[in-house]
């Protein structure tokens, strides 16, 4: 058996061993605030960001979006991974970190997917809507039209028809189905990231660092393919948005 196997191995079952004993609770907390924070605060940047973008046609800011989220997002990810290799870093020290950069990651996420709403000509989105735009990225990635069409049939909304209104009220509880599936899903995925940063001997660095790269990569491409069409025309507004709390 080889070192890179022996090597394998071991990190696999220390994995697991924290795996076991690791509270999940902290990583729901930091995925909501992550997503409260972008979808809250961050909708103006988001529009801003896409209007300076590079690029004569949209492929082109795309790509220029995504080369940027990636490079800065695996960066935040290796250094998160690096301070496993401390011996003077405990293990706890780096799981709350890479809890910390969960969090981080949550939000740069919904900054990118608000920003390609931007560069698809989204305008004025009420709070709800953009809190499902992100939701059901994070959520199904590349099958985010049918996971946000799904949850709108369990309520009896019928989408994929021409001039297809939403009601608000219906958009909201379409965001409670959503959140109930983000940490079971999304979650899942990004949780184990967070404990494979905290691999020792370097590994977490480049766990945390290729694993958000490639993330980052899929997540810019979903989120241009589910603009590209969104599954209903506009949003009925029958209520009045209440601003976020500062």
């Amino acid at each position: 058996m080889s070192r890179f196997t022996d090597a394998r191995d071991q990190a696999a079952h220390w994995l697991n061993a924290r795996a076991a004993a690791f509270d999940g609770s902290p990583i729901s907390a930091a995925l909501m605030a992550g997503i409260d924070k972008a979808t809250e605060q961050r909708w103006e940047a988001a529009v801003e960001r896409a209007a300076l973008l590079p690029g004569s046609v949209r492929p082109q800011k795309v790509k220029a979006l995504t080369d940027v989220f990636a490079r800065e997002l695996a960066t935040v990810g290796a250094a998160t991974g690096a301070a496993a290799a401390s011996p003077v870093v405990g293990t706890g020290a780096t799981l709350v970190a890479g809890v910390a950069e969960l969090a981080w990651f949550t939000a740069r996420s919904g900054d990118l997917i608000l920003t390609m709403a931007a560069l698809h000509g989204r305008r004025s989105p009420t709070l709800d809507e953009r809190r499902a735009w992100v939701l059901a990225v994070l959520i199904f990635g590349s099958s985010a039209r049918e996971g946000f069409t799904s949850a709108a049939s369990q309520l009896g909304l019928q989408l994929e028809q021409p001039a297809q209104r939403v009601p608000l009220a219906k958009l909201r509880a379409i965001n409670g189905i959503l959140g109930n599936q983000l940490v079971r899903r999304y979650g899942a995925r990004r949780g184990a990231i967070a404990l494979g940063t905290a691999l020792p001997l370097g590994i977490g660095a480049v766990i945390g660092g290729t694993a958000n790269y490639s993330a980052v990569k899929a997540l810019a491409k979903n989120a241009d393919r589910f603009f590209s069409k969104l599954p209903y025309s506009t949003i009925e507004t029958t209520a009045i948005e209440v601003p976020a709390r500062p």
